[in-house]
């Protein structure tokens, strides 16, 4: 399985390469509940194409995004943008969910259940984004949703994946 994620990521970053000079390319990490390595492709400042190689719950998440760009402030700003998607994510999990639990002599309690397994979801983005003009960095911060099907299982729904990160540009158009 390792193989194939190093062959999947090599793909990856030579169509990231390959990709014609109109695109801006960019590549950094992601903190929050789903975090990883991001990668980015940007047509015209209007439309992205993000893949996030994530790690959650002792497993490896693989998540493709399409992205609308749109700036903060129409008419001033242009380092200022924020942007909106969807997408999906394939992977596999190995830890534990915690479960809300009734008890009559007790009230509500907290169950850790052990999950281990495959997964399939997908994903909504809504963030913003700071584009450093006299360098090749850009920050964001981003609230990425999702519904996942975990084993085939049990359908797990996180409403509240916000993270913030860096990223570096691969070329400055």
């Amino acid at each position: 399985m390792i193989k194939k994620v190093a062959i999947l990521i090599a793909g990856l970053l030579i169509g990231f390469s390959a990709v014609s000079q109109e695109f801006s390319r960019e590549i950094g990490l992601r903190t929050g509940y789903a975090s990883g390595i991001s990668g980015k492709v940007i047509k015209d400042n209007k439309v992205a194409l993000e893949g996030l190689l994530g790690f959650r719950q002792g497993g490896l998440q693989m998540v493709l995004l399409v992205e609308s760009y749109h700036p903060l402030i129409p008419t001033r700003a242009e380092e200022w943008k924020i942007y909106f998607g969807g997408g999906g994510h394939v992977g596999w999990v190995n830890g534990y969910n915690r479960v809300r639990r009734w008890s009559n002599s007790t009230g509500y309690y907290f169950e850790e259940q052990r999950i281990a397994g495959p997964v399939i979801g997908l994903d909504g983005v809504f963030g913003t984004e700071y584009n450093f003009l006299r360098a090749p960095i850009i920050i964001f911060a981003e609230f990425k949703p999702f519904v996942e099907l975990q084993s085939f299982k049990k359908v797990k729904v996180n409403f509240w994946d916000f993270g913030i990160g860096i990223r570096f540009k691969l070329n400055n158009n």
